[in-house]
């Protein structure tokens, strides 16, 4: 063990004797020069290719959009005057006038002005359904019409039976010419002849 540790000893003294004498003035130590540290680059803001490293892009999630539908009623205006009780609004065709639905004579007499009359049935055979706006008029003995009649005016008949019952009414051709419910284009019952013309008047089902 003595050898061990005297050769230990003589190579320790060797490595000294080697080293410079820190205590002369003349002798310096030169440091080796150090590259001044710098941080990696911010891993936020580098890129390597498409794919883009320490960047996020904030992911706003859009649920489903939902439409709301403005529950409006498309149903269309109706254009039949007739309401309920058919006395209000316009007929249209041959009846917007004479024939018009009515509840009392003011109603007509705003329709045909002064003399009109809210006529409810004939002679109470028949039933005018919802009232029939006319005038009185007058027909001569044996005749049942009357063309231009003066009381009802010029394009209107006075129809009837002398004596018993006139009144006022338009010709027509079609039953698209009275629109209105309970009525039809027809010759007058009874009296009518098949040459004769046509009104809108009550349909027989309407006889009382």
């Amino acid at each position: 063990m003595v050898p061990r540790l005297r050769s230990r000893l003589a190579s320790l003294t060797l490595v000294l004797a080697a080293c410079p004498d820190f205590s002369d003035p003349g002798t310096s130590i030169t440091s080796a020069t150090t590259t001044p540290y710098e941080p990696p680059p911010d891993t936020a803001d580098s890129t390597d290719g498409d794919t883009t490293v320490g960047t996020t892009t904030p992911t706003t999630s859009t649920g489903p959009t939902t439409v709301t539908t403005d529950a409006t009623s498309t149903a269309e205006p109706t254009t039949d005057a007739a309401t309920s009780d058919g006395t209000t609004g316009t007929d249209g065709g041959k009846m917007s006038e004479w024939g018009h639905a009515c509840a009392n004579d003011d109603e007509c007499v705003g329709i045909l002005g002064a003399g009109a009359v809210c006529l409810k049935d004939v002679l109470e055979i028949y039933e005018l359904p919802a009232g029939y706006c006319s005038k009185h008029c007058q027909l001569p003995p044996q005749t049942a019409y009357v063309p231009d009649d003066p009381t009802c005016g010029r394009g209107v008949f006075c129809i009837g039976a002398d004596g018993y019952f006139e009144a006022c009414a338009v010709e027509c051709e079609d039953n698209s010419e009275c629109p209105r419910e309970g009525y039809e284009c027809r010759i007058m019952p009874t009296l009518g002849q098949p040459q004769d013309p046509k009104f809108c008047l009550m349909k027989d089902e309407y006889e009382l």
